[in-house]
């Protein structure tokens, strides 16, 4: 981690995390070894990686009692448009998992409820994945408000004054007599780094279903595009080699319960050496 105020929430070693996908998507994941990382602003969530500006503004208004102050503070950390407008954020691309097995809502949004679900051991996928590719950042999805407001909290009275060893209330002020003092530009910076990593990181709660675990990367090479509802959506290869993915399981989406669904997935992972179980998944939709 670049960032040694970021302290993301990583995985269980002993975990799994799943990839919900289409039949077409498991296909080309089992037979290219390769996975698609979306580009930021193409993920689901319009607002994607700009919600924390939402909690950055509350966390601000708790802290700093006048006014004019708060507002001045938040002009300086947001001015370079990094959060709310993309800015440098905009060039990552996102590969997501989750941590929950069998999910409607992920069915729903990534598996069109008719497609697979493929688990993979989290240690083993973390360093295959680190082996051809370079993680700029990966860790547990944050839902709740409330967590998230601690984080901005601890960044502000503990984080930055104890690295700058002034308190927050001290470099507002030195803000206050002089807005080019270095002092408060410092800070300002530091504030920006930290927490434009941690808006990759928050969501509102409303996708708290998810579960999502995420990693980030930055753009390397031509960008690639796939089709999707009409429109094109950026994306780049995560490739990993040769060697067998670590799965674990293969869970078959609600909707696709007819024998050969399962029957057929069996037959092409043994041809291609895994000794993974097929599930059905367990819930039971009529249409």
């Amino acid at each position: 981690m670049s960032n040694k105020q970021v302290k993301l929430q990583h995985v269980a070693d002993a975990s799994v995390l799943y990839h919900y996908t289409k039949s077409k998507g498991v296909n080309g994941i089992l037979h290219s070894n390769c996975f698609w990382a979306t580009k930021s602003d193409f993920l689901n969530d319009p607002k994607e990686f700009s919600y924390i500006e939402t909690i950055i503004r509350e966390v601000c208004c708790e802290l700093i009692e006048e006014k004019s102050l708060c507002d001045m503070f938040l002009e300086d950390v947001l001015e370079e448009n990094i959060l709310c407008g993309g800015g440098r954020s905009k060039e990552y691309f996102v590969l997501s998992f989750s941590n929950c097995r069998d999910s409607i809502t992920m069915w729903s949004e990534f598996g069109n409820e008719t497609g697979y679900n493929i688990g993979f051991d989290s240690k083993r996928l973390i360093a295959r994945i680190e082996e051809n590719n370079t993680i700029e950042y990966h860790g547990l999805v944050l839902y709740e408000m409330e967590e998230q407001k601690k984080i901005v909290r601890r960044i502000l009275n503990e984080g930055i004054p104890n690295e700058m060893q002034l308190s927050f209330l001290e470099i507002i002020e030195a803000g206050a007599k002089n807005r080019d003092c270095e002092e408060y530009k410092k800070a300002c910076r530091k504030f920006q780094k930290i927490t434009a990593i941690y808006a990759m990181f928050f969501k509102n709660s409303a996708f708290r279903e998810e579960q999502e675990y995420r990693f980030i990367f930055k753009k390397k090479g031509t960008g690639l595009y796939r089709e999707k509802d009409g429109f094109l959506i950026p994306y780049v290869q995560i490739q990993l080699t040769d060697k067998l993915l670590p799965i674990k399981e293969i869970v078959v989406a609600p909707k696709n319960h007819i024998d050969l669904a399962k029957k057929g997935m069996e037959y092409m992972i043994a041809e291609k050496g895994y000794d993974a179980q097929v599930s059905l998944s367990n819930i039971n939709l009529r249409y």
